[in-house]
């Protein structure tokens, strides 16, 4: 009750104040406000994805136990799995994150979302130490689990409070910005681990990465909130206080509070559209995700040498592509015209482009032209990440942001690449020990659902032509009933974005 009054109140604390000295005040704090918001963010992002790549790090995997290799290497030698094993142990922490993402959307109609972030990263930090002091294989599978629920509150979270204090003009961009750090974060833990490995262990690489974590869990456990649109009470509501029940409720009217919004949720077009294209999307880039260098290093083992050094190269590639991709997705957007039709026009033509770059790649004989298809097929791949989760953010009412964001990772893990690397890795195994053939022959075939995502997506632009954009949802009636329906002009001299949101009165009551 205490902490809700808290909240509460942090949210409307300026509207006492008058004046223009204050507000002038205000306008000149909040000028890097949100720019802090934005690289506190991307940082978490950072290490959180850290960890896919390191797991996905060939000197940390190893090989499993064998004839030739009795003992095998890495973690498969250590924990006795074998690639099919393995493929489970790297979408082992999707199920955490299947249970977390719509546990941690419910919690934020009552919790600070600053709170619950840091609560998830904690769980982040104790998942991560597991992983690193693993006996068996199905400690690692339960700690892989812990990951992903720690994961979950932050994907469920992060990307609202950005699409809320980004500059009007530039919300596409910023986004790209903040999921440029997810291709970025996975090649810098393939990178990491391939380091760190071969020197300390492949345990080390886990150990490190959260001592990175826990100052951020910490951070944000102590922040004072940040005020997300469409979860806060309204002005009238904070100046009352807040019933004694209003953290206590049960978890029946919990769920069914739940319930019911994701039954509103699934009335939206346009977002089942995109979940659907994303979810095939998602499945391509997890295969890539766990099995990129494992595959680099078996096709052109003569020109790489060593897992450490497939890691660095595909590590690279990935940071370069990501990097660039995810950029070109958001200035295509915001400087064509940040509509939902066109961002989805774009994600069309952009996953269309990179599986016919990919599958050139897979059918070169000279690593040299492998890599130059290889890096334009990546890069044309990453383009879509913030056009495609923006118009999630877009496509939903307000108040239903973090649970979109929440469902959206659910449905692209279930559908995607929860199944597809253990699928990768029994078709590879199929018929015996996988030859270089092989490896071709299966990375090209599950390279064809960028197709099918591409096909949904163009279909979903037409369907976005009549749909509603809630980025100009009213701020206020938002808070009051929880849906809003007008537009709001836009005064970009008093501070407002077209979110409805004053960053000159909001950002500088959090110190961030």
């Amino acid at each position: 009750m205490v902490e809700r009054d808290a909240y509460a109140r942090a949210m409307d604390g300026d509207d006492a104040e008058g004046g223009g000295a204050a507000r002038s005040r205000n306008q000149s704090q909040s000028a890097l406000a949100p720019a802090k918001l934005l690289a506190l963010f991307c940082a978490t992002s950072i290490v959180v994805y850290t960890d896919r790549g390191i797991i996905s790090s060939a000197a940390v995997s190893g090989v499993p136990r064998s004839i030739d290799v009795p003992r095998g290497s890495g973690l498969q030698g250590a924990l006795d799995a074998s690639y099919s094993a393995y493929g489970a142990l790297t979408a082992a922490f999707m199920i955490g994150l299947l249970c977390g993402c719509p546990t941690f959307s419910a919690l934020a109609r009552d919790v600070n979302p600053f709170r619950l972030i840091s609560y998830g990263l904690m769980l982040y930090v104790i998942g991560e130490v597991g992983c690193a002091v693993a006996p068996s294989y199905w400690f690692m599978f339960a700690c892989r689990c812990l990951v992903g629920v720690g994961e979950a509150s932050f994907v469920s979270l992060a990307a609202p409070f950005i699409d809320d204090y980004a500059p009007p003009a530039r919300k596409t961009l910023w986004l790209a910005t903040f999921y440029l750090c997810v291709p970025f974060g996975v090649a810098f833990g393939i990178l990491f681990g391939g380091a760190v490995a071969p020197a300390l262990g492949w345990r080390a690489p886990f150990a490190l990465n959260a001592c990175c974590a826990a100052p951020i869990a910490a951070y944000c456990f102590s922040s004072p909130p940040v005020r997300m649109r469409g979860l806060v009470a309204s002005s009238s509501r904070a100046s009352s206080p807040a019933p004694p029940h209003a953290m206590s409720r049960s978890a029946s009217t919990i769920l069914g509070a739940f319930i019911k919004d994701c039954r509103k949720l699934a009335q939206f077009k346009l977002y089942a559209y995109v979940a659907c294209g994303y979810s095939f999307y998602t499945a391509v880039i997890g295969v890539y995700a766990v099995w990129g260098p494992k595959a680099g290093y078996a096709i052109f083992s003569n020109e790489l040498s060593s897992p450490t050094n497939a890691d660095m190269v595909l590590g690279g590639v990935t940071v370069l592509s990501g990097i660039l991709g995810t950029l070109f997705g958001g200035f295509v957007v915001d400087t064509f015209g940040s509509t939902l039709p066109n961002a989805l026009r774009t994600c069309a033509c952009a996953a269309f482009a990179g599986f016919i770059f990919l599958e050139i790649a897979f059918r070169c004989s000279s690593f040299g032209m492998f890599l130059l298809f290889f890096i334009a097929g990546e890069m044309f791949a990453f383009v879509l990440q913030a056009p495609i989760n923006a118009v999630v953010l877009w496509s939903v009412e307000p108040r239903l942001r973090p649970l979109a964001c929440g469902m959206t990772t659910v449905i692209i893990h279930l559908f995607g690449d929860v199944p597809t690397p253990p699928l990768f890795g029994h078709f590879l195994e199929r018929r015996g020990s996988p030859t270089p053939e092989r490896w071709r022959a299966v990375c090209a075939g599950f390279t064809l659902l960028l197709v099918v995502s591409a096909c949904i997506l163009g279909g979903a632009s037409v369907v976005a032509k009549t749909a509603v954009d809630y980025r100009r949802v009213d701020d206020d009636a938002d808070d009051d009933d929880g849906g809003g329906g007008g537009g709001d002009d836009d005064d970009d001299d008093d501070g407002m974005s077209d979110s409805g949101i004053d960053h000159a009165r909001l950002m500088p009551q959090y110190s961030l």
